[in-house]
């Protein structure tokens, strides 16, 4: 190893180009993920050669596609570089078509590293890097790590968080004093060069080191960490490994389309015969479905959060996880926008849950599921241990179980109305065209209007069990409702309330009865408190405390001008300021 050089301390302005050894991951990328090419242009070689068609053009057209691809990640790491200065950090890409991405640091909402197994031997990791609004970030692939440490250091220094920042310098590299002034021009030197820290106290020092096991080791305050157990858990109790059912039924539907109708129409005959052949051999396939559902459930929840540890650094929460593809995902709490309590039905009766922070811009890692990232903070946790681990993950929420007004109580009808209405005119639809066309068949569609209902009906009853509110004081605001089949309790700030919308029906009007939504300013989860009908005087309540702060006893009548739901013009909204939107 080669000794450390003050020549290698460049100024951090320069461009970075990738490290060398990003060519050989991209490489081994290319070789795994374009496989599927290759064996289509294998194929389409065999299909030429035995119908007579190889021929110059045939082959030179599928050896450049076989160049192409062998030669593209090259092409791309030659054209690809970064460099951070002292507001943001910025992105250079493309051959003939140049493009200059620029995120300055106090725009950063989320920053999430994944290392796919391939790229652990060459220690770099695929760097997301998320700014407002989600669609407005750049990935950084095949970068070294401690890229992510100091783009941590440089957004808290931008925002004036000088002790968190000086804090998550170190273990960065120790030839750098100043972060927002120096940095390491290549990433290859500055690993040899990088000095050996010493023992600093307890729950001072922070970082990302690896373990002697090869897991990620976060220096902070360990807040959570979720066992094997409860990863099963979690696993046996998502309802949506049912939805495996959905895809499998297409596998087989793909699948008629490549076999022989009659081969494929024998063997389900077959099947289904054996299947059904008496009433301990139903009983048997059924258990055998669910245990390979539970089975994959398992298997897939263990992969996506084996080793999940969520740790509190200064002014951040670093959520690590993964077992094959190990992600580190760094959440700035100022830039929490809610924090949620999710109970599915069965997770409420086995009195469990789940807690996801809404953020303003959070995507999906490359290769990661949309709906599994790393705002999902407590994956499954006891409904007696979530509110002390929140509090110790997030003090500054001050988060307690809330005494919520029901605002929907006595107002079941008005949910109801809308499900049963569609309903009774979907069957009377249904009926008329059994009755037209003389088929009994069609009466079978009349079940379908009668199915909604029962779903649909379902659902809104829910919703008006469980919608309801607490003004916890000024700032602050708990709302309970259901989405689907899933119940909620959000938390939120007046600050990220976005504007007031109160609306209503004319017939709504007469018996005092609103809807009201609060949008919020989030992309990863419930984007607005809706509460689909409320009564006037909890309407005027949520909406003077989501406009100037007041707080009113919930409940309490207001009889102003303002709050009046006849003062409304006929778009809903009035001319008042308890009516106009923030």
């Amino acid at each position: 190893m080669s000794e450390c050089n003050p020549e290698t301390v460049t100024d951090q302005r320069e461009w970075r180009s990738l490290p060398e050894r990003v060519k050989r991951v991209w490489l081994l990328r290319s070789v795994f993920t374009d496989t599927a090419v290759i064996l289509v242009c294998a194929v389409l070689a065999v299909i030429f050669i035995a119908a007579d068609w190889w021929g110059f053009w045939q082959a030179l057209v599928l050896g450049l596609i076989a160049a192409w691809m062998l030669v593209s990640p090259v092409v791309r790491w030659l054209t690809t570089g970064y460099r951070m200065d002292d507001h943001g950090i910025t992105q250079r890409s493309g051959v003939f078509n140049r493009t200059r991405t620029t995120i300055a640091y106090d725009h950063i909402h989320t920053l999430s590293s994944s290392a796919p197994i391939y790229m652990r031997p060459f220690h770099v990791v695929i760097l997301d890097i998320t700014a407002a609004g989600g669609e407005s970030g750049m990935t950084l692939r095949g970068v070294p790590a401690g890229v992510q440490l100091e783009l941590e250091a440089a957004r808290q220094l931008d925002s004036g968080d000088t002790v968190s920042a000086a804090a998550a310098s170190v273990g960065i590299h120790g030839a750098v004093a100043d972060i927002a002034d120096t940095a390491v021009a290549d990433s290859d030197a500055a690993e040899e060069c990088r000095q050996p820290e010493e023992a600093p106290a307890a729950g001072a020092r922070t970082g990302v080191n690896q373990s002697a096991t090869g897991r990620p080791a976060i220096d902070g305050e360990l807040v959570f960490r979720a066992s094997v157990a409860d990863i099963v858990l979690f696993a046996v109790t998502d309802l949506g490994l049912f939805a495996a059912l959905i895809v499998v039924y297409g596998f087989l539907d793909q699948l008629r389309d490549l076999v022989p109708e009659d081969v494929f129409d024998t063997a389900q005959d077959s099947v289904i015969r054996f299947a059904t052949s008496s009433a301990a051999m139903i009983a048997g396939a059924v258990v055998v479905v669910f245990a390979v559902l539970v089975g994959a459930s398992i298997i897939e929840s263990l992969l996506r959060f084996y080793g999940f540890e969520v740790w509190r650094r200064g002014g951040d929460l670093v959520v690590v996880r993964g077992a094959l593809t190990q992600r580190i995902t760094t959440i700035a709490i100022d830039r929490i926008q809610t924090v949620a309590i999710r109970r599915s039905l069965l997770r409420r009766a086995l009195h469990l849950c789940s807690v996801r922070l809404g953020l303003g811009a959070m995507a999906a890692a490359e290769g990661e599921d949309g709906d599994a990232t790393g705002a999902d903070v407590l994956p499954v946790i006891g409904d007696d241990r979530v509110y002390a681990v929140l509090q110790r993950m997030l003090p500054e929420w001050g988060l307690e179980p809330p005494e919520i007004h029901r605002a929907g109580r006595g107002l079941v009808r008005y949910y109801l109305v809308m499900p049963l209405a569609v309903s009774a005119a979907g069957m009377a639809v249904a009926v008329i065209w059994a009755l037209v066309s003389r088929d009994a068949v069609n009466w079978l569609w009349t079940l379908a209007p009668a199915a909604l209902a029962v779903w649909w009906g379902l659902c809104r009853w829910l919703k008006a069990a469980s919608e309801g509110y607490a003004v916890l004081d000024d700032k602050r605001i708990a709302a309970t409702g259901a989405s689907v089949l899933t119940l909620f309790t959000v938390f939120t700030r007046r600050s990220r309330i976005q504007s007031v919308e109160r609306s209503s029906t004319p017939w709504r009007l007469n018996r005092g009865v609103e809807c009201l939504r609060l949008p919020l300013f989030v992309s990863n989860g419930i984007s607005a408190l809706q509460f689909t009908a409320l009564r006037s005087a909890d309407a005027a309540t949520v909406s003077a405390w989501a406009e100037d702060g007041s707080i009113r006893p919930s409940g309490t009548s207001d009889r102003s001008a303002d709050s009046d739901p006849r003062n409304m013009t006929d778009n809903g909204h009035g001319d008042d300021d308890g009516w106009r939107a923030r």
